[in-house]
């Protein structure tokens, strides 16, 4: 929801000063972007989308709304407008919060959503990124480890209590498959949610008529 808020408020070229919010603390995945710097909208989707750095989460939501808790509100009311009637949103990088949820036909309707009306799909079927910052150029590998095997999206995550989550997307075999995958137990290597994943890819091929 954070990168589809960006993608339809700018255009990829548009530049973005970095910023964050009183109190900020980096938590979880970060990619400790330079407070002050300059970063592309296509740049930061990628940071969102394809490496999953929750501090690019919070550079968007002052970006959009110079304020965290008025860019929750724009999240809950986009939500509302694609009918994901069992969503609310606390914060914009998806931690473990408080009255923050969603349901697996919610994420449904977002990911049709997506696919039908935005080419989002280019960046999140990039295996990998680079970016410059603080003179100093680093590539970033997609938290997706299954592009390979022919699922060229949507998003990872994982949080305590959502377990090992991942929204697939295959275009493989004539189809277009979308497989959502949450509280997927959290392995030592973090991959049971792409195993869950290619499950139950394999099951919809053979059971769908």
């Amino acid at each position: 929801m954070t990168a589809l808020i960006l993608y339809e408020n700018n255009e990829l070229n548009e530049l973005v000063y970095i910023s964050y919010p009183d109190n900020y603390s980096f938590d979880g995945k970060v990619a400790y972007l330079t407070n002050g710097s300059v970063i592309s909208v296509e740049q930061l989707l990628e940071f969102l989308l394809v490496y999953s750095a929750n501090d690019s989460a919070y550079v968007t939501a002052m970006h959009i709304s110079n304020s965290v808790d008025d860019f929750v509100k724009l999240m809950n009311s986009r939500a509302k407008q694609l009918n994901m009637m069992n969503t609310n949103f606390q914060n914009p990088d998806g931690l473990d919060q408080e009255n923050h949820y969603t349901t697996i036909y919610d994420l449904l309707l977002l990911s049709e959503y997506i696919l039908k009306n935005t080419k989002l799909i280019e960046k999140t079927k990039k295996s990998k990124f680079n970016f410059e910052q603080d003179g100093e150029v680093k590539e970033y590998i997609n938290t997706n480890l299954i592009i390979k095997s022919g699922f060229k999206g949507l998003k990872t995550g994982w949080t305590s209590k959502a377990g090992l989550t991942f929204i697939g997307y295959n275009q493989e075999n004539n189809r277009n498959i979308i497989t959502i995958v949450n509280k997927s137990f959290v392995d030592k290597d973090k991959e049971s949610h792409f195993e869950d994943t290619k499950f139950l890819y394999e099951e919809s091929l053979k059971n769908f008529k």
